[in-house]
């Protein structure tokens, strides 16, 4: 699971970048993947790793 392991990788003092909708899911019975990911990403940034535009990254 990729939000265990930007958690951590956190606690181990790795600084995190993670390109902005790089991860996915499948859609929930009344989630959609979307959703779930923007989620996620919502709770990583700022706190656990930078999530960036990958056109920024590469």
């Amino acid at each position: 699971c990729v939000d265990t392991s930007v958690k951590v990788a956190f606690e181990y003092g790795y600084k995190l970048i993670i390109p902005e909708g790089a991860v996915t899911t499948f859609d929930g019975d009344d989630i959609p993947a979307e959703t779930i990911n923007e989620f996620y990403e919502d709770i990583w940034e700022n706190r656990f790793a930078d999530v960036l535009d990958y056109k920024n990254i590469f």
